[in-house]
């Protein structure tokens, strides 16, 4: 008898349904480990911080098949009182990511997970609060900031980014070897400390050394006794630095005494990009220093400029008054 109910109980464990897949478990044991191994390291960062601060205790407990695009407009309207535009639309795109790989992920009968990303018809139904702009340092707030900064590296740091138009992560990871005869070739980034490929294969370029960086790459490579290879700024000798810790360090410190804008070493690459652009109105120097897409130098770096509009109007001016001089044409009816 006892063992007729051992074979009963085994069936009755055979057919009790598997627990539901919840998404705190898609993300942790397939999503994730899918990021890690595809992405950037900067962006493993970003989703892991997204997905801490604000998705995980939206959708860690639920079953990956029954959330709803309901409960996502329920979700992301609520948080629009407490993040902007840019962060909301983060969150958004880190919660639509995560179920369209469920879309592509077959479960043990073959079948996808779900059958439809819940997120991609979602409205926020509320009205958001606009990000705020992004500082980009003028002229004079670059050379204040390297004036007063004290170590040389740093100085020059903040000048490959405010002058040369570079990611942090890119001069993080600029090597002696790939400065020659006036050039600097990018061709690495070192987000947060980690070495490894550029953003993009458009961000691959070769950028004209100028002043003042001219000036403090001599300078510095002197006090390291004219080094001819390795990396420019190091940790320990050997790895690159974490660009975050550097200018919180050695550079934040003087740049606020001398510029109350101060926002980071990114917005001396805004800063950069928009005086070249400025300079005579063509898109193509900012977008061939950047190394961006020309669709995100045209949405992102090119701003109104009050001295560009008021030269427009002068010459628009000056183009009428020469028209009102020219006798006008009889009209044959």
């Amino acid at each position: 008898m006892s063992g007729i109910n051992n074979v009963h109980h085994t069936a009755l464990r055979s057919e009790a349904p598997a627990p539901a897949l919840t998404v705190g478990d898609f993300w942790t044991n397939t999503y994730f480990t899918w990021v890690k191994k595809n992405k950037r390291f900067s962006t493993q960062r970003g989703y892991q911080y997204v997905w801490t601060l604000y998705v995980k205790e939206e959708l860690a407990h639920w079953p990956i098949d029954s959330y709803q695009t309901i409960d996502a407009s329920n979700f992301l309207t609520g948080v629009t009182n407490r993040l902007n535009g840019k962060s909301l639309s983060h969150v958004r795109a880190l919660m639509s990511g995560i179920f369209a790989h469920a879309t592509n992920t077959p479960g043990s009968n073959g079948k996808a997970l779900i059958d439809r990303n819940p997120i991609r018809d979602v409205k926020v139904l509320a009205n958001m609060t606009e990000s705020k702009e992004r500082v980009a340092y003028t002229p004079e707030e670059t050379i204040a900031i390297i004036n007063a900064v004290e170590r040389t590296d740093a100085k020059l740091f903040f000048a490959l980014c405010a002058v040369l138009g570079m990611r942090p992560s890119e001069a993080a990871a600029v090597r002696w070897e790939n400065i020659d005869g006036g050039v600097l070739k990018v061709r690495e980034a070192a987000p947060y400390g980690e070495l490894g490929a550029l953003k993009t294969k458009r961000s691959a370029r070769d950028l004209k050394i100028t002043e003042p960086v001219t000036s403090l790459l001599k300078k510095y490579r002197k006090s390291l006794i004219t080094p001819a290879k390795g990396l420019l700024f190091t940790s320990n000798g050997a790895d690159p630095i974490n660009h975050n810790s550097f200018a919180k360090y050695y550079i934040k410190p003087y740049a606020v005494k001398v510029c109350s804008r101060w926002n980071g070493c990114y917005s001396g690459r805004h800063g950069a990009a928009i005086t070249l652009y400025n300079q005579d109105g063509d898109v193509r120097a900012a977008y061939q220093v950047l190394g961006n897409s020309l669709e995100v130098m045209m949405a992102t770096y090119v701003k109104p400029d009050d001295q560009q509009g008021k030269a427009g109007q002068v010459k628009y001016e000056q183009a009428l008054l020469k028209a009102m001089k020219k006798k006008p044409k009889s009209i044959k009816l």
